[in-house]
């Protein structure tokens, strides 16, 4: 059997390309290809639609099968293939986009996915969206990215302990920022600064008011009652609006304020890109640079992990940062640490200390790492976790997040999206979450479609702290999550699982040759 493989970033731009769109299939790809080595002959191949049909006749030729696997979305997949061409992608929806726009038939993923006649994804969730469109029969499989095996030298040496230990990471060329480190000082606005800035912010979004009369004592004290709640209201209405509409409204980068109004509407900013978070008021952007430096972090006490790209806006580090240092801002050695994914971590790392600066004072620790971790400081990384955290409005399949589950690490997560797979109370302090109306993600119009799944606060702060209760009160209890953990990743994402599954596409495809 030979395998055609594709990815739009590959092995040589992946370094410049973190946190860019589409940048997580080539970390798929790579989980894939121990799995497809083992089946039969792998090609990596740059530009399918020069390379694919030509290494496909080749194969045709010594008569051999032949498949292309295409790690990208629908709408990215080449298509008019004599190979036969299955699109291996992840979605967090639960529908897929069965429409097109700016007159390009390809974001019409119904269509594409109908003139390929089979796909791969990573969800039962996206099963059940592409068959709600194509019909029950349609030849699509759940194969999760089988990340399993590679971590069993790491649950031979750790196996799912459960008392805190101390630990060392090296960060060869990175951004440490931490809420314990005094130097931190500099980089974080203080309160007064962010309360002028918001009372200025407030100031211009207001329309002046005439000057009222003079009113009765009684009158005026509930007046003012009245004024100190509008007072809050309004705080938190500029705020929502600056946060959230202003953006919006300001054209998308790469469009002049000259261009025609439609087509301003049509290119909205771009979520995952840098310039998706919000511009901070007056002289709060004005923030030192954060330097690419060598580090050594020290974690000791629980810590909680995170690992994502800062600019995709499904991952909510807002409610995970906030819920994190509301739970546990009497608790000094609870420790959340973001590990980001991105090339440009300036302004994410910012975004984040203002919203630490805005909290009132905490104990517990927050740590936010930019940079590369090589694979003995991952596994260390991994080791000194003690819960792996997941507040996402939705998830294609998480691969973080089934990684540090694979290593025994129990998880603080919601039951949704791809999730629903292997979530639950067995493994994971889940937090409540409810659906909410949204659009795909790649839709310029933003035309609400479909659903994505809001996080209950409160539910986040009490999973926090049950999982940190458990950790120091409990240690049998989180023994048995550890192992369960391993054992259910093990029957969801390892390389057995996936190959099982993969045969009977492969078997189609093999029927389809003869």
């Amino acid at each position: 059997m030979r395998f055609l493989v594709h990815s739009e970033v590959g092995a040589a731009q992946i370094a410049s390309s973190l946190g860019l769109p589409d940048y997580s299939y080539y970390f798929v790809l790579k989980e894939f290809l121990p799995l497809l080595r083992e089946l039969g002959e792998v090609i990596v191949v740059e530009h399918p639609q020069a390379e694919v049909d030509a290494l496909y006749e080749q194969a045709r030729e010594r008569g051999e099968a032949c498949v292309f696997l295409s790690f990208t979305p629908p709408h990215k997949t080449a298509q008019g293939l004599r190979c036969p061409t299955v699109p291996v992608f992840a979605w967090e929806f639960d529908s897929i986009p069965n429409q097109c726009w700016l007159d390009d038939e390809r974001q019409n993923w119904a269509a594409v996915l109908a003139g390929c006649g089979q796909a791969i994804t990573h969800s039962n969730l996206t099963v059940e969206a592409v068959r709600n469109e194509l019909g029950a029969d349609y030849p699509i499989l759940s194969i999760p990215a089988p990340v399993w095996d590679r971590f069993a030298p790491l649950r031979e040496n750790d196996p799912g302990q459960s008392s805190a230990i101390d630990t060392e990471i090296r960060v060869r060329s990175g951004v440490l920022m931490d809420s314990h480190d005094l130097s931190l000082a500099p980089y974080i606005p203080d309160a007064d600064a962010v309360a002028r800035a918001v009372a200025d912010a407030r100031e211009r979004e207001q329309p002046a008011q005439p000057p009222e009369p003079p009113k009765a004592p009684a009158q005026a004290a509930a007046v003012a009652a009245g004024e100190s709640r509008l007072r809050i209201t309004l705080r938190y209405l500029v705020e929502w609006y600056r946060l959230v509409w202003l953006d919006l409204l300001r054209p998308a980068a790469g469009v002049s304020e000259s261009a025609p109004e439609a087509q301003r509407q049509m290119e909205p900013p771009n979520p995952v890109e840098p310039g998706g978070l919000p511009e901070l008021p007056g002289t709060l952007k004005d923030m030192p640079e954060l330097p690419l430096a060598e580090h050594c972090l020290k974690l000791s006490g629980v810590v909680f992990t995170a690992v994502f790209n800062p600019y995709d806006g499904r991952k909510n580090w807002v409610d995970m940062l906030t819920a994190f240092c509301s739970a546990f801002r009497d608790t000094a050695d609870a420790t959340l640490l973001f590990k980001l994914g991105h090339h440009d971590y300036q302004s994410a790392m910012n975004d984040m200390l203002m919203c630490m600066a805005r909290m009132p004072a905490f104990k517990c620790r927050v740590v936010l790492l930019h940079g590369f971790l090589d694979g003995a400081d991952y596994a260390a990384l991994i080791r000194s976790t003690a819960f792996v955290v997941n507040a996402s409005h939705g998830e294609g399949q998480c691969l973080p997040l089934m990684e540090f589950l694979s290593c025994g690490k129990p998880a603080v997560a919601p039951c949704h999206s791809a999730m629903a797979d292997y979530i639950d109370a067995d493994i994971a302090f889940v937090v409540d979450s409810w659906l909410d109306a949204t659009a795909w993600p790649h839709d310029p119009r933003l035309a609400y479609r479909t659903l994505r799944h809001q996080i209950d606060w409160a539910s986040l702060v009490s999973a926090y702290r049950e999982a940190y209760r458990t950790f120091m009160e409990n240690p049998e209890r989180y023994r048995q999550m550890a192992a369960a953990s391993v054992a259910r990743m093990r029957e969801h994402c390892s390389r057995a699982t996936a190959g099982a599954r993969l045969a009977s596409l492969l078997k189609l495809n093999e029927r389809a040759e003869a």
